[in-house]
């Protein structure tokens, strides 16, 4: 009885270790226990021994093994004893490194739906002009969304992504496992997401979602005549994307918390998905495709208070110190130009010295980014061919990048940059079971093979790519059943077959061997003498012979004469003396009685001129990118101090003619046109360098022709305003809005609440109303002339200039009344019906009757030559020459507001000078010297010998490239099959050696 008692007793806890038992087989079962009739899930455990483990950069273990449990490494290290319930693979003489990671793949985009048209408002204010182009929505998104078609934040990649297997298989071949997939088209495309190259469902191999958001820099994939066109266009349109998702996200929390009483705010889902960027929750990768751009990038990041990171352009060896400054990740494509096949050997002669640098400085940028201090990834994205991958990424190594560097770029910096690198990027215990295996060498060697990779814990075998004898072979065998196929008599039993051909043994075979042997020597000699040529660089730093010449403390310029073009009017036998970048004095025998300061630079004036520097009121020379946005009648956000283009050879050009100053315009397509920037041509320097400090912001406007799109064609005669006319009513239309625009905040500022949006187009104009921008208009007619007057007088505003203004005789005295300057051609008349009545003394006569007058260029052939220009009020005026000459150096410099510090020589004034051989207005005069600021940036006695240099780096680089080419088409070698990447023109020199005027670009 006791016994049974006992028994009895023990039920319980029998019962209880019972449950422990059964749960603790249910925890060692399968996580997926997949129905009958699915393939058996792999075994989870693995043991990888034997093989040259690569823990991280730097880090390394001989003979190691790997332990891999349900997808993460358990265990890394050497004299490991494999688990007893592992499959143990044999990895010796393999390499295996940490799974590669692509952090911007760019997948071919699928359609998702009919297109669906979203019907906008009519109204003026933002985009939506009457008559402009609709920013229709793209196809699949005929729902709510901004207002600018190509702005789409809310996309997500996680949503749609569906990959194609080929595109897998082969990212898997170059060693890939996980990528982070970026949206392919807009300007804000949406998030990207981290997948696993497993080639499961997406559930499954979505590692994350929503890793960055894109912005790209893109005019490729736009429709035409919608906004924007134009890279400055592009630029305006991000900053006020950001901008308005701030205001969204303020405006509808005031809602949330004060709904009575007040409009119900409208729904975004744009502005809502671009609201965790703007509050820096996550990291936006800007895209900008230019060197410069990239600058630009990182600026409006910091502007809009932005986390953010950069794709490389493949240009940063033109402006090291640009990416410097940015001081971000770059994501670096691999997308290196490749040689062209050219028709005919003459036809050599017409590639470009840039497209050649381009060329053979395109190995080395990424050892450029890195010796700037910079962590780099590398990405496919850009690669026309994916198998070029890891041919160019050997080239970056040869050209200095170390392998290294070169590793990191694939594991551990874009883990860090996707937030991933706890799980991915190393091969450590905990992280995921993602590796690549190699033989041979390693990676970096080019012979060596990816064998395997891992992804998530399981294997995936890379099949070998035939040889080029299997090739051969394969060719041959095709071949033979070809011509058997094609024979008649095959088949038939009644002929009598021909007997095949039979190689004597013994000497034909040593021979085909010997000559085998021969090819692969001969070949792998090609192959070496090719690699020793792509080592060297051969190209010059875009920036070796640029900046100042010489700077020395003070300079002398001794019994010359002097232009000042100011109250001393023109000196003989004089000095001018100059220090710290400043004129100190100016007059006759400075220092006759007195010691120069110590290290003065004494230049010997006798017979030499000396003027200030020359002032281009207006000027399209050094703009990146189109001069005109002109999709809409209004632009007034656009800033080409976002696009000013410091690596244009016209500053050069134009310092050589003694210009230092230029004002550089937005086109005149529009009414209403785009914010200038006024610079000095400090060639070399960067472009906010360029920009001259403290001059009046300005904004061009424009009348006539263009504006109301005469001669655009018959499609382009929807836009509103068609009629001068409707010009005065849409610019009457725009300054009441700005009035009111103004209004509200002063409103905001006295009352409080929610602030209002900010609109730029309404601000930029808003500045004119308040006297903080001059308007310079494009201008033709009396008329027009008159009525622009009247109509800003009406709102209190005085017009800084008339440009052009080629009727300006006919209304002078009520110019000079307004207070507007006149900025005219020297002599430019009957190039279009408008300006019949143009006159070469227009400009004499205005000046006459009280008009403070300038001579402009318009152009980047004149403005080499305005001292000439000026000479021609001499010659049809009847002007003085000190008063022609003001036309172009004091007159200009007052009409932008700068004449405080340049357009004569006076004392306290920039150093800004130029040295003649002859008198200024003479039309066999030399411009000498350019000086800027005490600087010397133009010598006339070294043109030449730079002229050479470059004629002779050409020519260096010229013999390169046929060497290379000879040398891949010698043994087949289709590394170098040549394509248009090689004539991809930088947007920087898209327009050398073109006239640019104010019309252009806006088709």
């Amino acid at each position: 009885m006791a016994k049974l008692e006992i028994q009895f007793r023990l039920l319980p806890r029998l019962f209880v270790l019972l449950l422990l038992i059964c749960a603790a087989c249910l925890q060692a079962a399968p996580v997926d226990l997949l129905p009958s009739g699915f393939r058996p899930v792999p075994v989870g455990v693995h043991a990888l021994v034997g093989a040259k483990v690569v823990v991280k950069p730097g880090q390394v273990l001989d003979s190691a093994t790997i332990i891999i449990r349900d997808g993460y490494i358990e265990r890394v290290g050497k004299d490991l004893t494999p688990p007893s319930d592992a499959r143990v693979w044999d990895v010796k003489g393999l390499v295996i490194y940490a799974g590669f990671i692509d952090p911007y793949l760019t997948l071919g985009a699928k359609s998702a739906g009919k297109e669906g048209k979203k019907d906008l408002e009519l109204t003026g204010g933002g985009v939506k002009f009457f008559g402009v182009n609709p920013q229709e929505r793209d196809a699949g998104a005929g729902g709510p969304g901004y207002e600018v078609t190509r702005v789409t934040p809310e996309r997500q990649v996680a949503e749609t992504f569906s990959p194609d297997r080929r595109t897998l298989e082969g990212l898997r071949e170059l060693g890939f496992t996980v990528a982070n997939v970026a949206p392919g088209k807009g300007i804000l495309r949406g998030t990207s997401a981290l997948v696993a190259l497993s080639g499961a469902e997406p559930n499954h191999s979505i590692i994350k979602a929503d890793v960055f958001q894109h912005v790209v820099f893109d005019l490729e994939n736009r429709k035409e005549d919608v906004y924007p066109e134009s890279m400055m266009g592009v630029v305006a349109v991000v900053r006020q994307s950001f901008f308005d998702a701030r205001h969204y996200a303020l405006d509808q929390a005031d809602y949330r918390e004060h709904p009575a009483g007040r409009i119900r705010p409208t729904f975004n889902p744009a502005l809502e998905a671009l609201r965790p960027a703007a509050e820096k929750k996550i990291t936006v990768v800007f895209e900008p495709t230019d060197a410069l751009l990239e600058d630009r990038a990182a600026r409006m990041a910091h502007e809009l208070n932005l986390d953010f990171y950069l794709v490389s352009s493949g240009q940063e060896w033109r402006r090291p110190e640009l990416a410097k400054a940015a001081g971000v990740p770059f994501i670096v494509p691999l997308d290196f130009p490749s040689l062209p096949k050219m028709p005919q050997e003459d036809d050599w002669e017409q590639v470009t010295l840039d497209e050649l640098r381009t060329w053979d400085w395109a190995p080395e940028n990424p050892a450029v980014l890195r010796n700037q201090g910079l962590e780099i990834a590398f990405t496919t994205h850009g690669l026309a061919e994916k198998k070029d991958f890891r041919k160019n990424l050997r080239l970056a190594i040869d050209r200095g990048l170390t392998e290294d560097n070169a590793l990191a770029a694939l594991t551990t910096v874009p883990a860090r940059l996707c937030g991933m690198d706890k799980q991915l990027g190393t091969i450590e215990a905990g992280k995921q079971a993602n590796l690549t295996i190699v033989e041979g060498q390693g990676y970096f060697d080019p012979e060596a093979k990816v064998r395997s990779v891992w992804i998530d814990g399981r294997f995936y075998r890379i099949e070998p790519p035939e040889s080029k004898e299997d090739k051969e072979v394969q060719a041959e065998d095709e071949k033979a059943e070809a011509s058997k196929a094609a024979n008649p008599e095959e088949g038939d039993p009644n002929k009598t077959k021909a007997k095949p051909e039979t190689k004597p043994p013994g000497k034909v075979v040593a021979k085909e061997e010997k000559s085998k042997a021969d090819k692969k020597e001969a070949d792998k000699e090609r192959k070496l003498a090719k690699l020793k040529e792509r080592q060297k660089r051969v190209a010059r730093s875009p920036l070796e012979g640029r900046g100042a010449l010489t700077n020395p403390p003070a300079v002398l310029i001794r019994n010359a004469t002097l232009w000042t073009c100011g109250p001393d009017g023109r000196l003989e036998h004089a000095d001018l003396f100059v220090q710290d970048g400043k004129i100190q004095k100016v007059g006759r025998k400075l220092f006759a009685n007195g010691s120069l300061p110590g290290q003065t630079l004494v230049i010997e004036g006798e017979g030499l001129h000396i003027t200030p520097g020359l002032v281009d009121c207006h000027s399209h020379s050094m703009i990146l990118g189109n001069v005109n946005e002109a999709t809409l009648p209004s632009s007034a956000m656009v800033r080409i101090g976002d696009v000013v283009n410091s690596e244009t050879p016209n500053i050069y050009d134009q310092l050589a003619g003694g210009l230092t100053v230029a004002n550089l315009l937005h086109g005149s397509a529009n009414p209403i046109g785009g914010q200038n920037c006024v610079i000095k041509l400090r060639d070399g320097a960067t472009p906010e360098s360029l920009k001259f400090e403290g001059a009046p912001q300005g904004i061009k406007f424009a009348l006539g022709e263009n504006v109301k799109q005469s001669n655009w064609g018959d499609k382009n005669v929807t836009r509103f305003p068609q009629t001068r006319m409707g010009v005065q009513t849409f610019m009457a239309n725009r300054f009441t809005a700005a009035q009111q625009y103004l209004k509200t905040w002063a409103d905001f500022k006295k009352a409080g609440g929610p602030p209002p949006r900010r609109d730029l187009e309404l601000e930029a104009l808003g500045e004119i109303i308040e006297g903080k921008r001059l308007i310079h208009c494009h201008s033709y007619r009396q008329d027009e002339i008159l009525m622009l007057i009247r109509l800003m007088e009406r709102f209190g505003v005085k017009i800084g200039t008339f440009q052009h203004v080629l009727e300006g005789y006919k209304v002078a005295d009520e110019i000079a009344q307004h207070g507007a300057g006149a900025s005219t051609f020297a002599d430019w008349w009957a190039y279009k019906f408008e300006v019949y009545d143009a006159i070469p003394q227009n400009g004499s006569l205005m000046r006459e009757r009280g008009v403070l007058v300038s001579f402009n260029s318009d152009s980047g052939d004149l403005a080499r030559r305005l001292n000439l220009e000026a000479a021609k009020a001499v010659k049809f005026g009847g002007t003085s020459e000190v008063e022609a000459l003001k036309f172009v150096t004091f007159n200009p410099a007052k009409q932008l507001g700068i004449d405080s510090w340049v357009g004569s020589l006076e004392p306290g004034k920039d150093a800004d000078f130029v040295i003649w051989s002859k008198p200024p207005l003479d039309s066999s005069t030399v411009c000498q010297q350019t000086w800027i600021e005490g600087k010397k940036y133009f010598d006339n006695s070294l043109a030449s010998a730079r002229a050479a240099a470059l004629t002779k780096e050409r020519k260096d680089l010229l013999a390169k490239a046929k060497k290379l080419k000879t040398l891949s088409e010698g043994g087949g070698d289709k590394a170098d099959s040549g394509d248009n990447s090689f004539f991809k023109i930088s947007l920087e020199h898209l327009y050398d050696g073109k006239e640019r005027h104010c019309l252009d670009d806006h088709e």
